[in-house]
């Protein structure tokens, strides 16, 4: 379940790329597989008489929460609008780095050495990944993809504890929800909608909104057999299928070298993640 998650999280910037390239906007991208996910979640919800109560301390951290998902949305699926697919997705892949920061500044974790050093692997990893792409670098999609991984690093440092005990479904449906309304408001207002003109285009919009909807339910579906850590190494599977994918689709080449930093950083952030996991046992 959680390799089949990251396979159809690892087919959405590709997806992104081919509406955009037909004239779709990120934003309208956004709000289309946000309310996706809202509309046939809930309605499956309804259908199985799941209750979409939650309690009054989770409720109000789903608004701060869905904050931290729209930034991550918007910022990593813009960012393919400027530059390539698999840049894009191995500067997303330092959200670990983020984390491990944003932890040890606020006192939540403590970096010991051989955490420590598996950071600084990951991060030569990173720099090998896209040291041979300086030539197409745009900091326009640069700024956004590291909002985007800000965005999710946020969430995962300061949101997590507020939602234990409760259903990870019915919260997304929440998250997603506010995230819909308030984009959806924003776009009607400022009429910036806007929709791919060609079938490749539709077919694209509508993998980003299928992609989601189906990926999201599988992840937690995958987390009550496996343990977060598990679940969290295994999900390295997404950078992997995006480059392929893009490299298939979109013709975008990745040399050796890089390919080989993506795998360094991968085996580093794994490296931590099981060590953490083993540490909190």
């Amino acid at each position: 379940m959680v390799l089949l998650s990251a396979a159809f999280f690892g087919l959405i910037t590709t997806f992104s790329r081919l509406a955009y390239d037909a004239g779709a906007n990120p934003l309208t991208v956004v709000e289309t597989r946000t309310t996706a996910f809202v509309l046939v979640i809930g309605a499956i919800q309804l259908v199985a008489r799941r209750s979409f109560w939650l309690p009054r301390r989770v409720m109000i951290a789903t608004f701060p929460m869905s904050l931290g998902i729209m930034v991550m949305s918007i910022g990593y699926l813009a960012s393919v609008y400027f530059i390539k697919v698999s840049l894009a997705v191995v500067l997303f892949y330092s959200f670990p780095l983020i984390v491990a920061l944003l932890a040890a500044a606020t006192g939540r974790e403590k970096i010991v050495l051989p955490k420590a050093i598996a950071l600084l692997v990951a991060f030569s990893g990173l720099v090998m990944a896209i040291g041979l792409e300086s030539g197409s670098l745009d900091w326009r999609g640069v700024a956004l993809v590291m909002l985007g991984a800000l965005g999710v690093a946020y969430n995962l440092t300061f949101t997590g504890p507020y939602f234990k005990g409760a259903d990870g479904l019915t919260v997304n449906v929440w998250n997603n929800l506010w995230g819909a309304l308030a984009l959806g408001a924003y776009l009607l207002l400022s009429d910036s909608v806007a929709w791919p003109t060609t079938g490749v285009g539709w077919a694209g919009l509508g993998g980003v909104a299928g992609c989601y909807v189906a990926g999201l339910p599988l992840m937690f579906g995958a987390l009550k057999y496996l343990a977060p850590s598990q679940t969290a190494v295994m999900f390295n599977l997404e950078p992997v299928v995006s480059i392929a994918v893009a490299g298939l689709l979109l013709g975008e080449v990745t040399q050796p070298l890089q390919w080989l930093g993506v795998a360094i950083m991968l085996a580093a952030l794994c490296f931590s993640a099981l060590r953490g996991a083993k540490s909190e046992a």
